[in-house]
């Protein structure tokens, strides 16, 4: 196994000493972790937390599809206002998964990061005298778990492993799929990983940075021990020796949470014959994409790789490696415990709701619930919405009340094109300008574009311009043909769907 230690938790070590760093403290961690300099330098480079040099105050408002439907314009004007009466520089900061307690605003203050929610016009004109707004959040509360679903519940006892070929038989027999919003069958990974040769890894995807997604935080911050036991019940079926659980760079106390858990759970026995590590990711969207992701963890810049081999041939340090979303470890773990035809019965499924509905939050739903079914558990009535953004960002606009009774299944798409996605759920009212949440969407995929393919590099900014001038027509189409064709990875594929359904769905346009 590769016992070398990894280059951006040195960094991040000198980073927190310091707020900062000096050449002399990436020069120490490239030789600690025995990588190039150049490659350190790179790292520094491309993620966002790395400074060179002091950090000035800065006040950012977190923008993100529900805020971009409402006040994003007059809050945005009102903080350009008192920042500098603040002493400070003002910014933006894109989704945060607040969501479904926003609007949000983050003060950072060198390596500090505060966040509160949520803000109105009147807090963000006190920052200017010094008063901080009063709702400081460092988690999501417990309460957006807004039902008795199963997945909210800490495994007691922990399941025990069952056999790895009972196990995966049960994944398989369950339907369980990846979560994260790809839905490729979970027990096919297992299975490829397990009959691998060599040394193994598992690692677990909790780079949760969809906007409209907040599922995976909740988990993450609220019920990790059911993660951690999914983790290391792939591991034994795989047989992996060593898990790196991968946490978005931006979820600070999820971190602290998962760490606290693998540590109980490393003192109750529950990894025996394991190694098991907690990650602090890159803070970057495209971390998210698996192979981006282990990128990220051998220290370099998160850019998808070319595929195949896939993670589970050649992964992390080029091994076989079983990669599974948050989620879809939590259902793991369930299905151990209860087997699958306990599993198939229920059909559970998390979905973030929020936007304009009277209790957003969490929702565990069985699989094929019609979505005005899934509206109504969350305070929405149909007679005051035009539409609902599926599956986040990467998702599509849904027209109501025509798509009132689409099933939120795997099969969605065959039925309309429009893909469950990760289970992002945003509604939003009559009132809404629909346009101005999909500018926030272009921009968003502009801003994260990772540089790695000229079809997404020099596309999303050309969307994103495109947006802002409300362009149709059939130049527009060729540059989504041109995304969607050309991008190496989901991002840039992705891209142009919310826009597309928004002139097709709501204008009757064929671009």
């Amino acid at each position: 196994m590769d016992d070398r230690p990894l280059l951006l938790p040195l960094l991040d070590e000198a980073l927190t000493r310091r707020g900062w760093l000096e050449p002399a403290d990436v020069e120490a961690a490239a030789r600690e972790a025995r990588v190039p300099l150049a490659q350190a330098w790179e790292a520094v480079r491309f993620y966002p937390r790395y400074r060179t040099e002091p950090a000035e105050k800065r006040l950012l408002l977190v923008d993100d599809p529900v805020v971009r439907a409402r006040d994003f314009a007059r809050l945005w004007a009102e903080l350009e206002d008192a920042a500098p009466r603040a002493e400070a520089r003002a910014g933006t900061v894109y989704s945060q998964g607040l969501e479904a307690v926003g609007p949000a605003l983050v003060i950072e203050e060198g390596a500090r990061w505060r966040v509160f929610a949520p803000v109105q016009v009147a807090d963000l004109r006190a920052l200017a005298v010094g008063k901080l707004p009063p709702h400081e959040l460092e988690t999501l509360p417990a309460e957006l778990a807004r039902n008795d679903g199963v997945l909210f519940e800490a495994p007691d006892p922990l399941p025990e492993f069952p056999g790895a070929d009972t196990l995966i038989a049960a994944v398989r027999d369950a339907g369980l799929r990846g979560l994260g919003g790809a839905l490729f069958p979970t027990w096919r990974k297992l299975e490829a990983v397990r009959s691998a040769a060599g040394a193994k890894y598992v690692v677990v995807n909790g780079d949760e940075s969809e906007p409209g997604n907040f599922k995976d935080r909740w988990l993450m911050e609220h019920n990790p021990r059911l993660v951690w036991a999914g983790a290391a019940l792939a591991a034994r079926a795989v047989g992996a020796r060593t898990v790196y659980f991968y946490v978005r760079g931006e979820y600070p106390a999820a971190l602290e949470r998962v760490e606290a858990a693998r540590t109980a759970l490393e003192g109750e026995g529950y990894f025996e014959g394991l190694e098991t590590h907690t990650f602090r990711g890159g803070g970057l969207y495209v971390c998210g994409e698996e192979s981006a992701l282990l990128e990220s963890l051998e220290g370099r810049r998160a850019e998808p790789r070319l595929k195949p081999p896939y993670p589970a041939q050649a992964g992390l340090f080029g091994r076989p490696t079983l990669v599974n979303n948050v989620e879809t470890l939590a259902h793991l773990a369930w299905i151990a415990a209860h087997g699958a035809e306990a599993y198939r019965e229920r059909r559970p499924k998390l979905f973030s709701i929020s936007g304009d509905v009277a209790r957003p939050g969490v929702y565990e739903l069985p699989l094929g619930t019609p979505l005005a079914e899934a509206l109504e558990a969350a305070g929405g009535g149909l007679d005051g919405l035009q539409a609902v953004l599926m599956g986040g960002a990467a998702g599509t606009f849904l027209r109501l009340p025509d798509a009132a009774e689409l099933p939120l299944d795997f099969e969605a798409p065959k039925l309309s094109g429009d893909a469950v996605g990760p289970g992002a759920l945003v509604a939003f009212g009559a009132d809404r300008d629909l346009w101005a949440v999909a500018e926030g969407i272009a921009a968003f995929f502009a801003h994260e574009s990772c540089g790695k393919c000229f079809p997404c590099s020099l596309g999303t900014p050309h969307l994103h311009a495109a947006v802002a001038r409300r362009e149709r027509g059939p130049q527009l189409e060729e540059l989504f043909l041109a995304l969607e064709q050309g991008s190496l990875c989901g991002l840039g594929q992705a891209a142009p769907w919310a826009v597309r359904s928004l002139i097709r769905r709501f204008e009757g346009v064929r671009t």
